[in-house]
């Protein structure tokens, strides 16, 4: 199992987790048609499927374009309404606790999250005999799965004490920050959540998802992350990133 990283933050957001088979599922299709096709190498005969978290455009953006092209979306009822697709006849829907078989390469678990948009979700990921944690544009997390993650793909969306210097400088708005303490994942709840809550026994790569501009050092997240666990981590390449939460 390999999952990627293309765009990871508020200008976009698209992931794949690929089979040993060469099987592709997409999640998180919050980019252009035209950009999704250009990172997938104008190559949509492996698609599995793809996985959507919430109706925010940055992760749900020109999805009857995907579904035109025939694949199948699963998203929850209120992120197919947000853009009136919940009747298009590739629009799956899926909730907390859901499990699906895409194929013979995954198996997917949709697990509820803590986000500002109704119906948002998380998944756990069956592939290869191996397991993908994904969660992203959430505040907390309560669920704890009894399986042992290979690979580990979690918000680290901002540093709280950096948050809070730039809020005390005026470099970052109350508005802005009290968007991020209650809709984003914070660095230390993302490390405390995995150490807690995840068995790590396994896992080979960390991936930090949805980096928030400069409310987190990202060089610094990345240290942190591999000092404490000691697997090694990634990010989404800097020139995709975007630099604030509005972008």
């Amino acid at each position: 199992m390999k999952f990627t990283q293309y765009y990871s933050g508020s200008s976009g957001n698209l992931y794949t987790v690929t089979s040993a088979s060469g099987k592709r599922l997409i999640i998180d299709p919050g980019v252009t048609w035209l950009k999704l096709q250009v990172a997938l190498g104008y190559d949509l005969s492996e698609i599995a499927g793809a996985l959507c978290s919430h109706g925010h455009s940055d992760h749900f953006r020109e999805p009857e374009k995907a579904m035109s092209a025939g694949i199948d979306i699963f998203a929850s009822k209120e992120t197919f309404e947000s853009q009136g697709l919940l009747e298009h006849r590739r629009a799956k829907v899926i909730k907390d606790k859901t499990i699906i078989t895409l194929g013979a390469d995954f198996k997917v678990r949709a697990f509820g999250t803590n986000h500002d948009f109704k119906g948002s979700l998380g998944f756990v990921v069956k592939c290869d005999d191996e397991y993908l944690f994904f969660a992203t544009d959430t505040s907390y997390i309560t669920q704890q799965f009894k399986v042992p993650f290979s690979i580990v793909a979690i918000e680290c969306g901002y540093d709280k004490n950096i948050l809070q210097k730039r809020v005390d400088t005026g470099d970052t708005h109350e508005t802005v920050a009290k968007r991020l303490l209650t809709s984003h994942l914070e660095k230390q709840e993302a490390m405390r959540y995995l150490d807690e809550f995840c068995d790590l026994s396994k896992c080979r790569e960390i991936h930090l998802l949805h980096m928030s501009g400069d409310n987190i050092d990202k060089a610094q997240a990345k240290k942190d992350f591999e000092k404490r666990f000691f697997i090694e981590t990634r990010m989404v390449e800097s020139a995709n990133a975007p630099s604030s939460i509005y972008d």
